[in-house]
């Protein structure tokens, strides 16, 4: 480390700058005539033929000296020096600079970046240079500034990269994504792009990503019927990328519940539709705030007479493409209603819990859909469903004395028969245990037969059959309430207690 050079301010010797010869030996000698000079300006004062007089050169010395007590256990600059030295826009980045430990959210992050992007495009001035850090890594993003630049790309050890060949004619064909590891390719040519890769390689492995133009266009999904009534689902932005084969188109709707992919040949004559629904969209929101739930499950009641069709706004034109053309429609269009109409399902029985349903999971079953089925009629009110002729049930009772028969006769007490559940039904539910309240039913019409054994005649029994036109209603207990706990682990299903 080089720290300077000290000077005398009058010379040590005769012919030398400032020689004075009324000093002494030791006055020569003595720190008094030093000052401490940076290697470029202790040559010009040490020069024979220098300009600086004595007078200057004290002046000099006393002002560091004054600066450098006033600047003891300071920064290495003063507020003063510095807004005397730069311009106001200079100063703001450079307060911010010094105080960064004590304002941190203020630290000039953009700058820094800023200036690192233009010394990496000063490496080669073919190219801009746009610097991003995502998580751990720091991703460079290189474009050419003019039309042509020439590269030499030397890929090597193919068969060793999995799915490569797959890709690669992805990439020739539709303009697709190509990733190479850095470990397989290098770039001759700049020497930006060579000392990117090269410390690619040495700190931690990186990759090529190689890709036709990505381009956007505006699509709109609708359902339309053979009437030729249309519903609008969602408006959204289509990407779409060329190769030397075809067009592909790939975009999301509905917050990404529900992805779209076309395509069509260079040639005209190939074109393909295909479009899936998931529900990931939806992890970790509650049933009854799910984004966009009204219109997708409005478009759902529709296609059982109708199709979805999406269509892109090429120019002044509208591109239409129809699911009847997507592979398996059919069974989407099914897969689709369904899926839609069991959310409508758990949200109804949602809108009755104690605590927020949230969708933990997006596991659908045809078993669960049953029971969402039965205690979503039972929501609205009992159910009344006819009984077929037989006995309903039997067991012994206790006889109480002051009772008969007559007398509860005349109360009505066998004209029905009551049955209530010992427990309700506990099930999943997209990753939650729902506890629902017990089922009560309630049988009319019904017949009573009393009877004693010989052989225990203290043990009088019942049965109780149905007569014409036998009915049963069934209802939720109105004393219970329905309760989200956690998902059963038993029972990946349903647990259904006995009655």
């Amino acid at each position: 480390m080089n720290l300077g050079v000290a000077c005398h301010i009058k010379a040590a010797a005769p012919l030398g700058p400032r020689y004075d010869p009324e000093q002494t030996s030791e006055e020569r000698k003595h720190f008094d005539n030093g000052i401490w000079m940076c290697q470029t300006h202790s040559r010009l004062i040490d020069a024979d033929q220098s300009n600086y007089s004595v007078e200057e050169l004290l002046e000099w010395k006393r002002a560091a000296e004054v600066r450098a007590n006033a600047q003891l256990n300071q920064k290495s600059f003063t507020e003063k020096e510095v807004r005397g030295a730069v311009d106001e826009g200079s100063i703001a980045l450079l307060q911010r600079f010094t105080n960064m430990s004590v304002d941190p959210v203020n630290a000039p992050v953009a700058e820094f970046m800023r200036g690192h992007e233009l010394s990496l495009a000063s490496l080669d001035p073919r190219f801009t240079v746009d610097v991003n850090k995502n998580g751990d890594r720091y991703e460079y993003f290189i474009q050419p500034v003019g039309e042509e630049v020439s590269l030499q790309l030397i890929i090597e050890g193919t068969d060793k990269i999995e799915g490569y060949l797959a890709a690669e004619k992805a990439f020739l064909e539709e303009g697709r994504e190509l990733v190479i590891p850095s470990d397989h390719y290098r770039l001759e040519g700049s020497r930006l792009i060579e000392e990117l890769h090269g410390k690619a390689q040495v700190s931690q492995k990186g990759t090529l990503t190689m890709s036709a133009p990505k381009s956007e266009l505006a699509g709109t999904l609708c359902v339309r019927t053979e009437e030729g009534h249309e519903t609008l689902v969602d408006t959204f932005t289509f990407y779409y990328t060329s190769g030397t084969v075809r067009t592909v188109f790939e975009g999301a709707v509905l917050e990404g519940l529900v992805a779209i992919r076309a395509q069509c040949s260079r040639d005209g004559r190939g074109t393909k539709f295909d479009i899936s629904i998931s529900f990931d969209a939806w992890r970790g929101k509650d049933v009854l705030e799910l984004p966009r739930f009204s219109r997708l499950a409005k478009a759902a009641k529709l296609l059982s007479t109708g199709r979805l069709v999406f269509e892109l706004e090429m120019g002044d034109q509208l591109v239409p493409y129809d699911s009847r053309s997507a592979e398996g429609s059919d069974d989407f269009h099914t897969q689709i209603g369904w899926m839609i109409r069991y959310v409508e399902l758990a949200r109804k029985i949602a809108a009755e819990c104690d605590a927020p349903v949230v969708m933990i999971n997006t596991e659908m079953s045809p078993e669960i859909y049953s029971i969402l089925r039965q205690y979503n009629k039972l929501i609205d009110g009992p159910v009344i469903s006819p009984l077929d002729p037989k006995m309903l049930c039997n067991g012994e009772f206790d006889y109480t004395e002051g009772f008969t028969f007559a007398s509860l006769e005349k109360q009505g007490i066998f004209a029905m028969l009551r049955i209530s559940e010992s427990a309700g039904v506990r099930f999943n539910l997209f990753g939650q245990s729902i506890q629902a309240p017990r089922l009560s039913r309630i049988c009319t019409n019904v017949n009573w037969v009393f009877y004693t054994d010989l052989e225990a005649k203290g043990k009088p029994k019942f049965e109780v059959y149905t007569t014409e036109d036998p009915a049963v209603t069934t209802l939720l207990h109105p004393d219970d309430s329905w309760r989200v706990g956690e998902a059963l682990v038993a029972s990946p299903e349903a647990s259904a207690q006995g009655e």
